[in-house]
């Protein structure tokens, strides 16, 4: 396996001290993934939200990314471990992957090594929801829009059957 550059890696500030104080947790009891979570925040470049240089991974968003070469594109909202509570639908940032996905570029490659062992190489490709899934921000402005319209005097009132 080729070597792969070591991608940048950008987090914002308001994820900087959960992301900090769970891996420095991580540590003290001793967690496998713990200490490569820590070495990717201290290398992180730290960005204030509203200056963002580009969109990255960042908790409680979603990521769609191969977790290998060779496996299909899966979706998850990357979570803190007290947030996990569906695998379909959630990734633990303490996991290997999680770890290894947090701050990074769409398009970026990164190489981790799985709780197995084994090394593997993930691969961002958006950072969009899935096709067809309205986040809670989206479903916030649909609604507003909804009741705009209600107020519409030119809107034709209910009709009787």
């Amino acid at each position: 396996m080729m070597s792969e550059p070591i991608p940048p890696v950008s987090i914002a500030s308001g994820d900087l001290n959960r992301l900090k104080r769970l891996a420095v947790e991580a540590v003290s009891k001793r967690h496998p993934i713990g200490r490569f979570l820590l070495t990717e925040i201290e290398r992180a470049t730290v960005y204030e939200p509203a200056f963002a240089p580009e969109r990255c991974v960042r908790l409680d968003d979603w990521v769609t990314f191969r977790a290998d070469e060779n496996e299909p594109l899966e979706s998850r909202i990357l979570v803190l471990p007290d947030n996990f509570r569906n695998s379909t639908l959630h990734l633990s940032v303490l996991s290997p992957l999680g770890a290894a996905l947090i701050g990074l570029h769409a398009g970026s490659r990164i190489r981790y090594v799985g709780f197995d062992g084994v090394p593997h190489i993930a691969m961002v490709e958006n950072l969009d929801p899935p096709a067809g899934v309205i986040s809670l921000l989206q479903r916030r402005s649909m609604r507003s829009s909804q009741r705009a319209d209600n107020n519409n005097p030119d809107r034709p009132g209910p009709t009787a059957a």
